[in-house]
C-alpha cells in the first residue's frame, strides 16, 4: 500500500487526522535523495521522500462526533464490564478483576488489566501450552532440540536464528484438522531464498522467500498426536562480525485448527 493508499482508508473511518512521515537515512545512499525530494516537494514535507524511498507512517486522527463529558468515577471498576456477560467487575484482594456473574476473571498483569473475551484472550495470549512455542514465554527452551541460536530481541518480539536447519516438537491440544504455522523473519542477504517444512518426516510445506521483513507459512497437517518439525532454509549467509552461519529468524510456531 502507498501513502495514498494509507491516507484514503484512515479517511475512511476517521473526520481528522495529523500524519508525521519518518524516512530512514542509513548512509549517503538514503540520505542525499530524501533530502533532493524534501527540497523539491512544494510544502517542505518528507511526503515526497517517503514515496521514493519508503518509511514509517505515524498518524493522530480523531472520529466524527462530540466527546461525552468526563464522569467522576471513584473505583476503576465501576467503569468496566464483563466482556464475556456485561455483567459488573469487582476487584478481589489478589488485586484482580472478576466477574459478579460469571466466571470471568483477569488479573493485574504489571498494572495492565486484558479484559478481551475468554475466546479471543486463549487465541492471543495462550500462554505456554504443548501445542505453541511461543519465544516470549520462558518455558519455550523445552520445545526446543537443536538448531537454534541464543534468545533475542525484546519482550513481545522474541527470536532466535537458525542456520540451515533447526528442530522442535509440538502436541496436539485440540481435535480436528491442524495447520502449522510459522512465523519468520527473512533478511536482505537472505534473499532470494526458501523455507522448507518437514513435519514427522513428511515435507508438508516449501515457501519461496522473494522480500525482506516478517512472514507467516502455513500448511496443513496430518493427524497425529506429536509433531516433530523440521525447518530448513536456505541460502546460508554470514557477517564479518560473527562467527555463526543464519539464514532466518524465527519467532513463533504453533499448531492452529483449520
Amino acid at each position: 500500500m502507498g501513502l495514498k493508499d494509507w491516507n484514503a482508508l484512515i479517511g475512511k473511518y476517521f473526520e481528522d487526522r495529523e500524519y508525521e512521515i519518518f524516512v530512514p537515512e542509513r548512509g549517503w545512499g538514503e540520505r542525499v535523495p530524501k533530502r533532493a525530494a524534501i527540497w523539491l516537494d512544494p510544502h517542505g514535507s518528507e511526503w515526497r521522500a517517503a514515496r521514493l524511498l519508503g518509511g514509517t507512517l505515524a498518524a493522530i486522527c480523531r472520529k466524527a462526533g462530540t466527546a461525552p463529558p468526563e464522569q467522576s468515577i471513584e473505583s476503576l471498576e465501576d467503569a468496566l464490564r464483563c466482556p464475556n456477560c456485561h455483567a459488573g467487575l469487582r476487584r478481589n484482594p489478589s488485586d484482580e478483576l472478576s466477574c459478579t456473574a460469571c466466571s470471568y476473571m483477569a488479573a493485574n498483569e504489571d498494572g495492565v488489566y486484558n479484559l478481551l473475551p475468554s475466546a479471543e484472550r486463549d487465541q492471543l495470549y495462550p500462554g505456554d501450552r504443548e501445542d505453541i512455542i511461543d519465544f516470549s514465554q520462558p518455558d519455550h527452551t523445552r520445545h526446543l532440540i537443536d538448531g537454534w541460536y541464543d534468545l533475542e530481541g525484546v519482550f513481545g518480539n522474541k527470536y532466535r536464528w537458525i542456520g540451515a536447519r533447526a528442530t522442535a516438537w509440538l502436541k496436539r491440544v485440540d481435535g480436528g484438522p491442524l495447520t502449522l504455522r510459522i512465523r519468520c523473519h527473512a533478511s536482505a542477504q537472505g534473499v532470494p531464498g526458501e523455507v522448507r517444512a518437514i513435519v514427522n518426516g513428511k515435507t508438508c510445506g516449501q515457501w519461496k522467500i522473494d522480500r525482506t521483513g516478517l512472514f507467516i507459512l502455513e500448511a496443513p497437517l496430518d493427524d497425529a498426536a506429536d509433531y516433530l518439525v523440521e525447518i530448513q532454509a536456505s541460502p546460508v549467509w554470514e557477517v564479518s562480525t560473527d562467527d555463526r552461519m543464519f539464514t532466518v529468524n524465527i519467532s513463533g510456531i504453533r499448531l492452529t485448527a483449520l
